[in-house]
């Protein structure tokens, strides 16, 4: 990063971005949905990956060992991801008025 990439500073930056809040929640959502479609792919691929293993076909095992890999580190992130969303839903309800 050289110093001529410095944006100089806007005095329009917090309106933009009050602006720009509604816009913010809808794009968690649709990041969330993503992620969880990608992981999704990830233990498709290694379903598939293994299926033509177990069939017989020119599959190398190191592939299928990291599709294994891939798809097991989506899915226990998407389980954090579930489980820290629950934790602080449980913590918002618990915050008194």
């Amino acid at each position: 990063m050289n110093i001529s990439s410095i944006q100089p500073y806007n005095s329009n930056f917090l309106t933009i971005n009050k602006q720009q809040g509604a816009s913010n929640e809808a794009s968690f959502g649709t990041m969330l949905n993503q992620y969880i479609q990608d992981a999704n792919l990830a233990v498709k691929d290694f379903e598939g990956k293994t299926a033509a293993l177990a069939r017989g076909e020119a599959v190398n095992l190191h592939d299928v060992t990291i599709a294994a890999q891939k798809a097991n580190i989506a899915v226990a992130l998407t389980a954090q991801v579930r489980d820290r969303a629950v934790e602080a839903y449980q913590e918002i309800m618990r915050m008194q008025i």
